[in-house]
């Protein structure tokens, strides 16, 4: 067996459904783990590393009230390719998405957003800045109608 082989029938024993992608990640059902997904980075010219900076600004948050904020993040592979983190439910259409936000959280994308036991996190947060991270401020959504 190749090792190419090996390493297919390890992501496929790991990876479910593709539920979600943007533009540095694929995201999958975990089929090991059903309360997680599998955030995989896309090979491409450069790394973006966004799994990394997600599980080190969760790791950063450890002992922080905006960690409430943000989905779980379990496991980070060695190289950071990766990324096993808690799964949210999508947000229903007519969630009706706060007016205030700390402002770590700048990619206001409503995707980007999901439920865990009822609470509203960020999924997606490799975007996120610590600049002044216990402020709050006016949210911004994408799906704002201006």
């Amino acid at each position: 067996m190749t090792n190419e082989a090996i390493y297919q029938d390890a992501f496929n024993l790991l990876c479910g459904d593709l539920i979600g992608e943007g533009t540095t990640r694929k995201v999958f059902a975990c089929r090991l783990r059903h309360e997680l997904v599998v955030k995989v980075e896309i090979d491409k010219f450069w790394r973006d590393f966004a799994n990394v900076v997600e599980m080190r600004f969760w790791q950063f948050h450890v002992n922080d009230a905006l960690r409430k904020w943000l989905a779980p993040c379990d496991y980070l592979s060695p190289d950071g390719r990766i990324l096993l983190q808690r799964r949210a439910d999508p947000l229903p259409r007519n969630y009706e998405l706060p007016e205030k936000i700390p402002a770590f959280l700048n990619d206001l994308k409503r995707d980007n957003f999901g439920l865990i036991d009822g609470n509203l996190v960020c999924v997606d947060y490799a975007l996120a800045i610590t600049k002044a991270p216990g402020q709050i401020v006016n949210a911004k959504w994408w799906t704002e109608k201006k």
